[in-house]
């Protein structure tokens, strides 16, 4: 695993914005469940939106630990890093069902793919722990959503 030199203090500042990055897509997923229908299209909208930008975020935060290591690869592994932002795009321009089904795809293959490539050695443990959290709790959501969207 990774070198680990980021500090406790940093850490939990991670985790509060990480685990409170799930807010929007909660209020979105209750919103969509609660509100009248001209809600419930801008709280499917706002969750499909906010999905794009995070699974974009996630990828982006692979450069940064990208930019620190050297090794065989490292500029492929700089270009699928954009993958997940272009994924997010074009879930943007389909119909909500279609972005939910890329949604529920994407997010745990951008996990799986972390798992097993050269990602796994660079990303750090307690980085990883917390991502499969986040990951399995942003699929329930998404399939939560997907399943009104047939």
């Amino acid at each position: 695993m990774a070198n680990d030199t980021i500090s406790n203090d940093t850490k939990v500042t991670v985790y509060y914005l990480s685990y409170g990055g799930l807010l929007p897509f909660i209020a979105s997923v209750i919103g969509f469940y609660v509100l009248d229908e001209t809600y419930r299209t801008f709280s499917m909208l706002a969750f499909i939106t906010y999905a794009a930008v995070i699974i974009g975020f996630v990828g982006a935060v692979h450069w940064g630990f990208l930019l620190k290591e050297e090794f065989i690869n490292r500029n492929l592994f700089l270009g699928i890093s954009v993958l997940p932002g272009l994924i997010g795009w074009a879930a943007l321009l389909t119909t909500h069902q279609y972005a939910l089904i890329i949604f529920v795809v994407s997010y745990p293959l951008l996990f799986v793919y972390e798992k097993l490539t050269k990602l796994n050695d660079i990303l750090p443990d307690w980085y990883m722990k917390m991502r499969l959290k986040l990951t399995m709790t942003v699929t329930i959501l998404v399939l939560i959503m997907l399943i009104n969207v047939f």
